[in-house]
């Protein structure tokens, strides 16, 4: 168990999470209303008509794609002309990234106080000093 806890993929990590990214996607089901039906569109382009340039499909096209980062969506020769880089290559490079680039966004002050709270409870009760402040 510790070395679980010490030996750590964040590869992996990245990985499993667009996994499950995409598995919530898919188990969320499909949103049906008007809009997205957009039956207007339809009747108005035909059966045979074209819709990739309709402006309906413009705007919402982004919202039903997927939007992988690690799983390449491109053709074979477009991955190659771009390294031929594998998924674990492009997570270790996201993860990289994420270890070079992250900033640690502060708590709202509501929230400090509120764990403040929990801590010198928690001390009171068990008679310990678990904290500095």
């Amino acid at each position: 168990m510790l070395a679980q806890g010490i030996t750590f993929d964040y590869a992996q990590l990245l990985i499993d999470n667009e996994i499950a990214r995409m598995i919530k996607e898919v188990v969320g089901g499909i949103t049906v209303n008007s809009n997205d039906l957009a039956l207007e569109v339809i009747q108005s382009v035909g059966a045979a008509g074209e819709y990739v340039s309709h402006e309906h499909t413009y705007t919402h096209f982004r919202d039903l794609a997927s939007q992988n980062k690690l799983i390449y969506r491109g053709t074979r020769d477009a991955w190659q002309h771009a390294g031929s880089k594998d998924i674990t290559t492009r997570a270790y490079e996201e993860a990289k990234e994420v270890f070079d680039n992250f900033k640690v966004k502060a708590l709202p002050e509501d929230v400090v106080k509120k764990m403040r709270s929990i801590v010198n409870e928690a001390e009171e009760h068990y008679n310990v000093k678990l904290s500095t402040e």
